[in-house]
């Protein structure tokens, strides 16, 4: 079976991206991979208002799952900015632009390293990363700075 039969259709990207930005994606199909292709189509269509983009469709998003608990809002900034910059360093070209296409797409969706939930930890430490800080403001990594 080639990669064609693999695809994760572009059409299909932007339904769950329709489906997050509307508040109607079901809470079980916000998954890490759902994260990453939303990651990739804000950087590509906000380029550095991307983070400030996510963070608002994440809290609305979170309210409406009812994500949102007396201790937290279930958004968590270090992670956010984390993932933001994962997904642009492993898939902007030499100028460091990021593209919205199927190309692009499946070079996400197909990258073992972004399929890795807890990459983060080579990066921070679970304490740090754990952290009432961490969830509330950018912290910088403790373990191995982000290039």
């Amino acid at each position: 079976m080639s990669n064609k039969d693999f695809l994760y259709a572009i059409a299909d990207a932007e339904k769950l991206i329709k489906g997050f930005t509307d508040c109607t994606l079901p809470k079980e199909d916000w998954t890490h991979e759902a994260h990453l292709i939303v990651a990739l189509w804000l950087l590509a269509r906000h380029g550095e208002m991307a983070l400030p983009e996510m963070r608002t469709r994440l809290l609305r998003y979170n309210e409406s799952v009812g994500g949102v608990n007396d201790d937290h809002d279930g958004y968590h900034e270090t992670l956010t900015v984390f993932w933001l910059w994962a997904v642009k360093e492993m898939l902007a070209d030499d100028d460091g632009k990021v593209y919205w296409n199927q190309d692009a797409l499946d070079d996400l969706i197909f990258d073992e390293t972004l399929a890795d939930r807890n990459l983060w930890v080579e990066f921070y430490s679970k304490e740090k990363m754990m952290s009432v800080e961490a969830r509330q403001r950018f912290v910088q990594p403790d373990l191995k700075e982000m290039g």
